[in-house]
């Protein structure tokens, strides 16, 4: 049996180096990051002590507590000083100015009794009055005149008017204050005095009642 000898090529020596070289590197690194490494864990162990494992025993999983039950430890709190604040002044209180107001005018004294009578016009004299209505009574019988109807029919009577005139002698009011006996002739006597207005005028300072007159009025046949 013989035995031929192959001396590898060129390429496979080259591989062979690259790779014999890439090892050394490796061991080089690796001795070097041993000696990097801190050996306290081995420094302070003494050569004589014994190594005590403790066993942790996890126990029975039924008396574990339970979630839903366990309280989860309160956070510290910090204790918040008070920042000092600057003093707050008490807001004072301005209440408004009441307005004065202005004092009613004084109600002007009532005039004198004195002046008023003096303003007023001086009472007419009765004799002034007096005459005034017999001016009156001859305007009614100057528009006086007997109903041809009562005529006729033989009426015969005295009725008393009463009325009011104002102070351009025109009537106000006028009523029956008794009555003639017949309606024709209380109708005429009416009628008599709104007919023969206007009157004459009353005099100055006449008063209310002196234009009020009552007037008897007759009528007869001869």
């Amino acid at each position: 049996m013989s035995m031929t000898l192959t001396m590898p090529s060129e390429r496979a020596q080259t591989i062979m180096r690259w790779g014999v070289c890439f090892a050394v590197v490796l061991i080089v690194h690796a001795f070097a990051i041993a000696r990097l490494l801190p050996r306290d864990d081995f420094a302070d162990t003494p050569p004589s002590a014994e190594v005590v494992e403790i066993d942790v025993a996890l126990g029975d999983p039924q008396e574990q507590i339970d979630p839903s039950q366990y309280a989860p430890p309160k956070p510290l709190e910090k204790e918040v000083q008070p920042q000092n604040e600057p003093e707050q002044k008490e807001a004072e209180v301005v209440l408004p100015k009441e307005e004065q107001q202005p004092e009613p005018n004084p109600t002007p004294p009532a005039p004198q009794i004195e002046e008023q009578e003096a303003k007023a016009p001086p009472k007419a004299a009765p004799d002034m009055v007096r005459k005034w209505q017999m001016t009156v009574n001859t305007r009614l019988n100057q528009f006086k005149r007997y109903p041809p109807e009562a005529r006729a029919r033989h009426h015969e009577g005295k009725g008393t008017v009463e009325f009011q005139l104002d102070a351009d002698g025109r009537v106000v009011t006028a009523s029956l204050l008794t009555s003639s006996g017949s309606a024709i002739l209380d109708k005429e006597i009416l009628d008599l005095v709104t007919r023969a207005q206007p009157y004459p005028v009353p005099p100055n300072g006449a008063g209310a009642q002196d234009l009020i007159l009552k007037v008897p009025i007759s009528y007869g046949l001869k």
